[in-house]
């Protein structure tokens, strides 16, 4: 049994394409078309749809006439800014409770 890894999935101009983005069971975004140049076409139809998401997600991508289908995860951490405060260095205190900025 040849198992080989490095098989290259083209997609044509033309080619009957069906493709998801799927984060946390939750479809974000899903084309079915005919007009994508290339995978990376595919892609990033799909990334333009489901705009900002956090974690891991799911691309699949079916080429309908060609006849294969291609799943690939994609993970991306998109943080919020956080404003930054100055980071006082006092000694600890006996007796006293502490304050904790970003819980107040």
């Amino acid at each position: 049994m040849n198992m080989n890894k490095n098989i290259t999935n083209i997609v044509n101009l033309g080619d009957r394409v069906c493709a998801t983005l799927a984060c946390n069971g939750r479809c974000l975004a899903s084309v079915n078309g005919s007009d994508f140049a290339s995978l990376e076409a595919v892609k990033r139809a799909l990334l333009e749809i489901a705009g900002h998401y956090m974690g891991m997600a799911v691309l699949t991508v079916r080429n309908c006439t060609q006849g294969w289908r291609d799943v690939t995860a994609l993970a991306t951490m998109n943080r919020p800014a956080v404003e930054s405060q100055p980071v006082h260095a006092a000694p600890p205190r006996v007796g006293a409770q502490y304050l904790i900025p970003w819980a107040s």
